[in-house]
């Protein structure tokens, strides 16, 4: 075999780190509105993440913060609203994709989650970040920016298994449709968002389930 000089090697190690080191750069900014990274994994172990490339899908639960083979404390979730859609459209299954996830302003909606938990689960709502890393790298309180309200999730041991967990709605005259994030935190940490659209009053109300399914499969540019 052919002898490489140590000078050569040292020249090819050099050259391949810099450009290495350039690639690793431009990638970075190139994807600085992933959901995650790894700035949350933990020296003891990686989280279990879905890595965000360009888009976000309507309706679907984004999980983090997991460890190897961790299930998240909410395995699924159904929403109910009150304005738009026919019954099957309104009590879809427990899921963790395809959640109903377009809404009227000043749509009540319910949350029905999948989870052994009984207390301790809190949805918060933010303006849509681009930056999805926020929720995870910052603590969220009602002073966040772009916060607009919160919900605790408890159920209730003299309720019906079919009764909602908790449930609010979004003021027209207090916030503009568009885009938002359901973050859902257990004991104070994030383990999963939401991509949601809210939509003006009466501005969907007419439109049929399929008309309304198509609404939920668009994805949005980040």
């Amino acid at each position: 075999m052919r002898k490489v000089s140590l000078g050569l090697v040292a020249g090819l190690t050099l050259f391949l780190t810099v450009n290495c080191n350039n690639g690793a750069n431009a990638n970075a900014n190139n994807t600085s509105d992933n959901l995650f990274n790894d700035n949350i994994a933990t020296n003891e172990t990686k989280a279990n993440t879905e890595q965000i490339q360009d888009t976000m899908v309507l309706g679907k639960l984004y999980f983090v913060n997991l460890k190897e083979g961790e299930q998240p404390v909410m395995t699924g979730l159904s929403l109910f609203g009150n304005r738009c859609g026919s019954e099957d459209f309104n009590h879809k299954p427990y899921a963790t994709e395809g959640i109903r996830s377009v809404f009227e302003l000043d749509e009540w909606i319910e949350f029905h989650p999948q989870t052994n938990a009984t207390t301790g689960i809190k949805v918060m709502v933010f303006k849509h970040k681009v930056d999805q890393g926020f929720y995870m790298k910052n603590t969220l309180n009602d002073e966040t920016p772009d916060y607009v309200l919160g919900c605790d999730l408890n159920k209730d041991p003299d309720a019906e298994e079919t009764e909602h967990w908790g449930s609010f709605y979004l003021h027209p005259e207090e916030v503009a449709p568009g885009y938002y994030d359901f973050v859902f935190i257990y004991k104070n940490k994030v383990f999963a968002t939401m991509l949601t659209q809210f939509y003006k009053v009466s501005e969907i109300y007419e439109k049929s389930d399929s008309e309304l399914e198509k609404l939920m499969a668009k994805s949005i540019n980040q």
